[in-house]
């Protein structure tokens, strides 16, 4: 209607004012307010105004020429329609944009809402703007004031608004409608949180990723674990910052619940072992030594005799020799609970065999969060040496496993177990270190040790085994303190050409040396 009463009054003025006057300009006024209403015929209604009203320029213009116009009225008539003209292809695109636009809103708002991952709208211009008085008041190192000053997180952190959220954050934090959300940080963040500050930083360098793991507690009292990101890069609107939340409250649970299985089952099993070996050991040494001790007193008491009875103490003593090797056939079927493994001496590519070995440990590193490098040093040829694969490969396998699990505690950016194999003279030497803690000083001369353990659930065999078998190979092992503060190993072996030692398998000196060690 609006639209209708404009242009019939221009068109009236148009075409029958006395002056020359570009009076047609003023039918933009009719495809604005046109395009002031919504709706989807919007475009419609502008496309048709916008003919109707060229149809009236030209009409007025016909009637004011024959009421005698000037000459100066047909350029008038030509400014007006292509100001009619740019004007509605303006509005339209304008229309366009404005539809694509409200289809963008409406599709990011169904993606917010129905999205299965909580989310937080954020207004961080109150953190920014504190950030701005703290540098105008000379503050260079923001981490230092930040660790310095615990209340001036706190504060900031309340001043954060909750600007939006989606269903599945109300049904995280057990709240009804988007009215009752809490409405900033403070209200659900424990004071004791330590993620903020680090959030504070992160808007201070405008990261692109900031992630966090941290607590919240629901409506309800209860504290859910959670994992948070955002994108606070310099093209973030800190108005509205959209933080993605993932609840790993059940996850953590079950980890832990995992985890405690896991102790449990390896304590039992370690015990079990224990228990097994105890009892087969004392059950089968039970006669025998008891037979020893009772030969021993015979030939004792014979030869106390007055003459001695040499012929009952050879008899004695024969027995006891039966005894002694008796109990030497029980030391041998031990040895089972060690390893039976036997060594067959071949030439082996070390290189090769430390590759397939990071190969082989290539899971359990990466669901430690752990990486591994292998660099062997360029030489004329394979480094070889002589001995048994599979045990040589168990000993880097165990000096391997040993970095993975002492970097438990070191971020995940530096946990990295390195492998070097290199030559020194008749030597294959191969390093694996790892920027773990490393050892105490007072703990190296032991590590090789039978039954020493840092471990909470280590039985402390692996080492010691380990030096045993490179010993037996004509090697040795070595501990060292890394660049990085962490443990190196030191593992050489003689190249082909030295000899290593009588050929022949893992026979009883071996065995018996692990046995030895095991019931020391």
């Amino acid at each position: 209607m609006v639209a209708g009463l404009l242009a019939a009054s221009i068109f009236c003025l148009d075409a029958f004012m006395p002056q020359a006057l570009a009076v047609a300009g003023l039918y933009v006024l009719v495809l604005l307010t046109a395009a002031l209403g919504g709706g989807a015929n919007r475009r419609r209604r502008i496309t048709l105004w916008s003919a109707a009203c060229l149809v009236l320029s030209v009409l007025g213009f016909g009637i004011f020429e024959m009421r005698g116009a000037p000459p100066l009225a047909i350029a008038h008539l030509a400014i007006s329609v292509v100001i009619l003209v740019a004007t509605s292809i303006l509005l339209l695109r304008a229309s366009a944009m404005d539809m694509a636009a409200r289809l963008g809103e409406r599709r990011y708002r169904s993606i917010f809402d129905t999205l299965a991952m909580a989310i937080w709208e954020h207004d961080f211009t109150p953190v920014v703007e504190g950030i701005r008085r703290l540098r105008a008041s000379g503050v260079v190192d923001l981490r230092r004031f930040l660790d310095q000053n615990p209340q001036f997180v706190i504060d900031m952190r309340r001043q954060v608004r909750i600007t939006d959220v989606n269903l599945a954050a109300l049904k995280m934090m057990g709240v009804a409608s988007k009215e009752e959300f809490f409405s900033s940080l403070g209200d659900f963040l424990p004071e004791t949180d330590e993620s903020f500050a680090e959030c504070i930083i992160a808007l201070d360098e405008r990261r692109h990723l900031f992630q966090a793991e941290t607590v919240v507690v629901s409506r309800s009292g209860e504290p859910r674990q959670i994992i948070v990101a955002f994108d606070l890069g310099p093209e973030a609107c800190l108005e509205r910052v959209p933080g993605s939340i993932l609840d790993v409250t059940g996850r953590k649970a079950l980890e832990a619940q995992i985890g405690k299985a896991r102790a449990d089952l390896a304590d039992a099993q370690r015990n079990g072992a224990l228990a097994a070996m105890s009892a087969s050991i004392a059950h089968e040494l039970h006669q025998p030594m008891s037979a020893i001790q009772s030969y021993a007193d015979a030939a004792r008491r014979w030869m106390a005799r007055t003459p001695p009875d040499l012929h009952e103490t050879t008899a004695a003593l024969a027995g006891l020799g039966q005894a002694v090797g008796h109990a030497r056939t029980v030391m041998h079927r031990v040895r089972s609970l060690v390893g039976n493994a036997r060594i067959a001496f071949d030439d082996i590519d070390i290189g090769e065999l430390l590759s397939t070995t990071v190969r082989l440990m290539e899971r359990d590193a990466v669901e430690a969060g752990t990486r591994i490098s292998l660099d062997v040093e360029a030489s004329s040829g394979p480094l070889m040496v002589r001995g048994d694969r599979i045990l040589l490969k168990q000993v880097f396998v165990n000096l391997v496993t040993n970095a993975i699990q002492a970097m438990e505690g070191v971020p995940s950016d530096r946990r990295l177990v390195a492998l070097r194999l290199s030559r020194r003279g008749s030597e294959a030497v191969a390093i694996v270190e790892d920027w773990g803690p490393g050892w105490a000083a007072a703990a190296e001369a032991k590590v090789f040790g039978s039954f020493y353990t840092t471990k909470e659930h280590g039985m402390g065999l692996g080492l010691s085994i380990s030096r045993t078998s490179l010993e037996r190979h004509g090697g040795s092992i070595a501990l060292r303190r890394g660049g990085g503060g962490g443990a190196m190993v030191e593992v050489a072996l003689p190249l082909v050409g030295v000899e290593p030692g009588p050929d022949g398998g893992l026979d009883g000196r071996l065995e018996e040396i692990a046995v030895e060690r095991l019931l020391q």
